[in-house]
């Protein structure tokens, strides 16, 4: 016996999410954002956070423990709905053509994904002129706090040799607000496409040349050992349009990128099947819902770079 219309809906609206859902969990596990960006679960709208300086210090002790105050800094984010629409005739399911369906059910179920790519990695880029926990903009040459110097985790020089061993030797001397160091050790290099060759000749090579000496009796170039071979992981991304390059220290539990997303409200797919509009209309959409904000975590743990060549 045939199946009827409103069985085949049932059926095929039950098929749609089933595999919208396992081809979301299947992209999201492999997701570029992980590399730079900590997702952080809330249930609130606005989540503030307190990001503590280091606290209580060993010193002394003489007659009495000398009481140390924790400095705070406020740093909230509110999230943001997001959604993504897509529209399948009735005359497709009546066709039969669910295998082109699920296709674009697979694709809208890598969206969300996509977008929290393009989320993390252009919060580097915009870290420029966004601010952090501090009040200062994310990449800055006056952060400053309690006991420390004033401290730059921004530059414009052009990504080469010199350049990122400045910057690495920044990163590792950054004290916090008891000016203490804070032992950050870079292990990750971000780059877009444009400078894709350049830092793989800089950081993903054994061997590197020394220029000879120019003139009649110049020496011929000299190898030797690449200090920076296999420090730095490098990530390319296209999400990063210019010539800008960043150094970031990804080891820790929160990483330089922070995703806020409401735990509460997971990423999930609406339809509107079972409606006797959609029917009437014979059009059916399926909308992919989620609420999350972009925000950045210490800005000790990266160092950018604005360069434009």
């Amino acid at each position: 016996m045939a199946i009827v219309t409103s069985d085949l809906l049932l059926l095929t609206q039950a098929g749609i999410k089933t595999e919208f859902n396992n081809a979301y969990l299947e992209a999201n596990e492999k997701a570029d954002w992980r590399q730079i960006a900590t997702e952080l679960p809330t249930t609130l709208p606005i989540q503030r956070y307190a990001w503590l300086g280091r606290g209580a210090v060993m010193q002394p002790f003489t007659d009495e423990i000398k009481e140390q105050a924790l400095r705070e800094d406020t740093y909230q984010l509110a999230d943001i709905l997001y959604k993504g629409a897509l529209v399948i005739d009735r005359r497709m399911i009546e066709d039969d053509q669910y295998g082109l369906i699920m296709l674009r059910v697979r694709e809208l179920a890598q969206e969300p994904v996509r977008h929290w790519n393009q989320l993390a990695f252009q919060g580097l880029v915009s870290g420029f002129s966004q601010l952090c926990y501090d009040g200062q903009y994310f990449f800055n040459a006056n952060h400053q706090e309690g006991s420390s110097p004033i401290q730059s985790n921004i530059t414009t020089a052009p990504l080469s040799d010199s350049a990122l061993e400045a910057a690495a030797t920044a990163m590792m001397s950054f004290v916090d607000d008891k000016g203490i160091p804070m032992h950050v050790v870079p292990d990750t290099l971000v780059v877009g496409p444009l400078l894709a060759r350049r830092a793989w000749n800089l950081v993903a090579q054994d061997i590197v040349y020394q220029p000879g000496e120019v003139g009649t009796a110049g020496v011929p170039a000299t190898p030797y050992r690449n200090y920076f071979n296999g420090r730095y992981k490098l990530v390319i991304n296209p999400y990063i349009p210019g010539y800008q390059w960043f150094l970031l220290d990804c080891s820790r539990e929160v990483k330089p990128i922070v995703i806020q997303n409401r735990s509460d409200v997971p990423i999930t797919l609406e339809t509107d099947m079972d409606m006797p509009e959609a029917r009437i209309r014979e059009r059916y959409h399926f909308t992919v819902r989620g609420r999350y904000v972009q925000g950045y975590g210490l800005w000790q743990l990266a160092y950018g770079s604005n360069a434009t060549a």
